[in-house]
């Protein structure tokens, strides 16, 4: 993977939440991470936050209004962080395939290091991500931008950038899917090129049915 931008161990940390912090507002959205991760926002409660947490309900209300606001501050600043990465990839590496490796590298380095945080961002996130504003580029919106630029140059046939983007993502989140049910074992990180190779195939095999239609 030489030449592959993976998010550096500080913006790995930064993204994390302070994994390791001791503060009460640390261990608050660390608990609510692992809680929305596993059961979805509304699945958890304020006491069940609080009890993970290991602290008064009313602390959790010193610095946040409620779970609803939690969650959604949680999820905005951890998504825009991370499209915000995948952009500055996109724009290191010229060429789609080097971008798609990159990306699907940036993913599976967060789900090695987090995959709570993961979870909760791109698998458990339904009911957060319509609350999100524009303040930033999301992971998604990046992908089809990526998939839209190799349109543009007419390296592959005009299919939806959304499909495209499908695609690409797809790959890493069943793959992430079977490592939190036990059908894969050890980490992400060692499968990255297989499946940014399999993303771009997919690419391929859609543009190639888009020309055949």
């Amino acid at each position: 993977m030489a030449g592959i931008h993976i998010m550096s161990e500080r913006s790995l940390t930064r993204v994390n939440f302070n994994v390791r912090a001791t503060g009460v507002k640390g261990r608050i959205e660390r608990a609510a991470i692992e809680l929305f991760a596993a059961r979805g926002v509304d699945g958890v409660s304020i006491a069940d936050i609080a009890a993970a947490a290991g602290v008064a309900q009313g602390a959790l209300y010193r610095h946040y209004r409620g779970k609803d606001e939690l969650a959604t501050q949680l999820f905005a600043d951890a998504y825009l962080r991370t499209g915000t990465d995948l952009a500055a990839i996109c724009g290191a590496q010229p060429r789609f395939a080097a971008r798609i490796e990159a990306m699907v590298t940036h993913f599976c380095a967060l789900y090695d290091r987090d995959a709570a945080l993961f979870r909760f961002m791109l698998i458990a996130q339904h009911d957060v991500l319509p609350r999100l504003n524009d303040a930033g580029p999301t992971p998604v919106a990046v992908i089809e931008g990526t998939v839209a630029d190799e349109i543009s140059a007419g390296e592959i046939a005009a299919i939806s950038p959304a499909e495209g983007a499908a695609a690409i993502m797809g790959i890493v989140l069943q793959t992430a899917l079977f490592h939190i049910y036990g059908r894969l074992a050890g980490p992400l990180l060692p499968r990255a090129p297989a499946l940014a190779r399999a993303a771009i195939a997919a690419i391929a095999a859609l543009a190639s049915a888009k020309q055949r239609s």
